[in-house]
């Protein structure tokens, strides 16, 4: 509490009212303060003892009450009080702090000031309620002398005025929040601007009138740009023409003091940097107005918030740029494209056009040999080339990382338009060099779903259909290729269906030894055999499996079947025999293959060295490490290797001797095609020879006669399965056969228990 010194009360003086008293100024700025006590002489001690001083920059404007429920009527009614200095003790003891008990809790001013004073000290209130209801100070009436009275005031005073300022300044930040938020989505640069000015006003509390220029570190020699005027100020440049220079150098000056304000003779400007160099330099004129009171760092923050949004405007420009441009060629992408297509199918223009897709042959390999910076350049040169090439009425764009698209009329994309292009070596990095592409083409009209992304399914057909012909070649879209890939789509939904509905079952081919016709194993088989309609055959769902992936799902569930039925006849007594199951390259390929190999061996508890794998040709032939690891791995499992249509592939002897493998397995093919005249010299034949050589086993699949299995015999084929010994069965019809099989009988009564 403020000390009363006797010697400081002169130090006031009041002001005689006269002509140049501001309490005459109808804009002074005047502080509400309430005097509510039961004595009128305190209303006039404090009125005389403040009369004419100036509070804040302010004077008092007094309001007065009697009582502490007149003051609180009075409170209901009046708007901005910024001091309430009351007495404790007036109907009651406590008339007093009820009285700020309600001013806080039920009426709500947390920035109304309150002074307490008390002609009783023994009714002075207790610290704990001077905390919580935040009073400013408190004085016994013997103490409120001139100085003193000042002192409470001012302090008082300027507390509220900090409180306010500090309010105000919230709200100016969350309106240039929320207004920056709006305006960030606007797509126009110069509604945007527009709309940055209005909020500039309106945080100085002045009228919009003025101009918004921009800085373009791209364009410096343009300098200042002027992006909007409002109407008012833009008559007035005219007409003044800016001779005196003051706009203009006001807004050059802002420039050097970005963020703050700069004041000119008859404006004030602020500058707003944006993170890639670019400035918006807003100005206000301020000749017939006066700029509002506001915090520098509000006009930071002002500055600072509009920055970052012409940063996420510049964000949101590239990434819709990006949404419809290749960022490294600057083409329009697939999906500017597809829309584009859309628009032309809703107008009805697709007579007469064509859509080309160019893919270049093997770029991953050149990507690979060569590297990426080689690659980028090339497809520069190429989208460079075929820039050139193609006429305006064409678009050009890249719809794949290798893959271009024309559009145009017949005229421009015909083959014979655009297969010379690629008949002169590019220009790639100072070197010369040749391109081979491959080209799928549709006519618009021959699409039956008229719409963009059909559009470019039916080219991508087109391309894949002649990508599987030959690299180099071109092929035209046809609806029969869209029927095609409707019913790759359905076999595929229905095979995910089959696996989850147990559609998919498991057969089992024997295989015998020709010299006696005893059984030595099988071979496990998925078929499908969908809810309703014939069984659909391997050579139509593998490919798709295959092409989608599904295929890993299904060789792990035809292991499972095949070794846990394989557990099953041995448990049955007939131990020995093997079950070879085929493997795909992706299942072969997959990272937990090995692993997951091993459960199903562990769960089914069967003698790895009666797992028979079949893999295909291409993948015993591949040079990557990996592939030598797992085959090496697996044989040390004790698991057998086969080579499954050996032949059909093109085999290094030299890679062949030194793989893990069993067993060479040849293709039914080459069986069909056996004589006698020729069987040494069939490829039959050479696999048996080759076999005997590398000491591997060999057996044929596909015998379906007496004679092939006796030629075969003849020639030294070991081992053979087919139709001859038996179709591939389910296990209920499989255990018949075996106990029909007469060579088997013999063999499995020697191993019988107790035989």
């Amino acid at each position: 509490m403020t000390q009363h010194d006797p010697q400081s009360d002169e130090q006031f003086l009041f002001a005689e009212e006269g002509p140049d008293n501001p309490e005459g100024a109808a804009n002074v700025l005047r502080w509400r303060c309430l005097i509510v006590d039961d004595d009128e002489g305190v209303h006039q001690s404090m009125v005389f003892a403040m009369n004419g001083l100036v509070v804040e920059g302010g004077l008092i404007e007094w309001l007065h009450a009697n009582s502490a429920r007149e003051a609180l009527d009075l409170l209901q009614r009046e708007q901005d009080v910024a001091l309430v200095v009351l007495d404790v003790v007036m109907e009651h003891e406590q008339a007093g702090l009820d009285l700020v008990k309600a001013i806080r809790n039920d009426l709500g001013l947390t920035d109304t000031r309150i002074i307490l004073h008390t002609g009783q000290p023994g009714f002075a209130p207790e610290i704990a309620a001077i905390r919580d209801y935040d009073i400013n100070d408190y004085r016994t009436k013997s103490e409120l002398t001139r100085n003193h009275i000042y002192t409470c005031l001012s302090s008082a005073i300027r507390t509220y005025r900090q409180i306010r300022s500090i309010e105000a300044s919230r709200q100016q930040l969350r309106r240039i929040i929320q207004t920056g938020s709006a305006l960030m989505s606007q797509d126009d640069d110069i509604a945007f601007a527009r709309g940055v000015l209005e909020q500039f006003a309106a945080l100085l509390q002045l009228a919009c009138s003025g101009v918004v220029l921009l800085q373009n570190p791209q364009d410096a020699a343009a300098g200042l740009q002027v992006l909007c005027t409002t109407a008012g100020f833009q008559a007035e440049l005219e007409q003044a023409d800016d001779s005196d220079g003051s706009v203009r150098d006001c807004c050059l000056r802002s420039l050097a003091v970005c963020g703050a304000l700069e004041r000119g003779a008859q404006g004030i400007a602020l500058s707003i940097p944006a993170r890639d160099g670019q400035v918006l330099v807003l100005y206000l004129d301020t000749r017939r107005q006066t700029v509002g009171q506001v915090d520098d760092s509000v006009v930071e923050t002002f500055a600072a918030h509009f920055a970052a949004c012409m940063d996420n405007r510049a964000l949101l420009a590239r990434l819709q740029h990006d949404a419809f441009f290749d960022r490294l060629l600057g083409l329009p992408n697939r999906r500017y494209l597809s829309e584009q297509l859309d628009e032309v199918y809703t107008s009805g223009k697709q007579a007469g056009l064509l859509l080309a897709l160019i893919d270049i042959d093997r770029f991953g390999e050149i990507n690979e040999a060569l590297g990426q910076t080689f690659g980028d350049a090339l497809l520069r040169a190429l989208a460079q080339r075929l820039r050139q090439g193609i006429q305006v009425e064409a678009t050009l764009a890249r719809v794949s990382a290798d893959i271009f698209a024309v559009l145009g009329p017949a005229a421009i994309v015909e083959p014979e338009c655009l297969l010379p292009m690629f008949a002169v070596p590019l220009s790639v990095l100072s070197e010369e060099a040749m391109v081979s592409v491959t080209i799928g083409l549709t006519r618009l009209s021959d699409v039956e779903a008229d719409d963009g992304p059909a559009a470019l399914e039916a080219a991508f057909q087109a391309l894949r259909t002649a990508k599987a012909n030959q690299r180099g070649q071109l092929a035209w879209y046809a609806p029969e290729l869209s029927r095609q890939t409707h019913e790759r789509v359905n076999l595929l939904n229905g095979l995910r269906q089959a696996l989850r509905g147990e559609r998919l079952f498991v057969v089992y081919q024997p295989q015998i030894a020709l010299s006696d016709r005893r059984l030595i194993g099988f071979e496990a088989l998925v078929r499908w055999r969908p809810e309703s309609g014939d069984p659909i055959g391997p050579d139509r769902f593998i490919p798709v499996a295959e092409q989608s992936g599904l295929i890993r799902e299904i060789g792990l569930f035809v292991l499972r079947q095949a070794c846990a039925v394989l557990a099953g006849l041995h448990r049955d007594g007939l131990a020995g025999l093997r079950m070879a199951v085929n493997v795909s390259a992706i299942q072969f390929r997959h990272p937990a293959f090995l692993h997951e190999l091993q459960q199903i061996i562990l769960a089914s508890g069967i003698d790895p060295r009666c797992l028979e794998l079949e893999i295909t040709e291409s993948i015993a032939m591949e040079d990557a490490a990996y592939v030598r690891e797992t085959l090496d791995a697996l044989h040390g499992m004790g698991i057998q290797l086969a080579i499954d249509d050996f032949g059909t592939g093109y085999s290094s002897l030299a890679q062949l001797k030194g793989l893990a493998v069993d067993r060479l397995k040849i293709d039914k093919a080459f069986v069909k095609e056996l004589s006698e005249a020729e069987a040494d010299a069939s490829i039959a034949g050479v696999v048996i020879q080759l076999g005997r050589r590398l000491r591997k086993e060999v057996i044929a699949e596909g015998v379906e006669t007496e004679d092939q299995a006796a030629l075969l015999g003849r020639m030294g084929c070991p081992e053979a399965q087919g139709y001859l010994f038996g179709r591939p069965m389910p296990l209920d019809e499989l255990r018949k056969w075996i106990e029909a099989w007469p060579a088997h009988r013999q063999r499995a009564t020697a191993v019988l228990p107790g035989g």
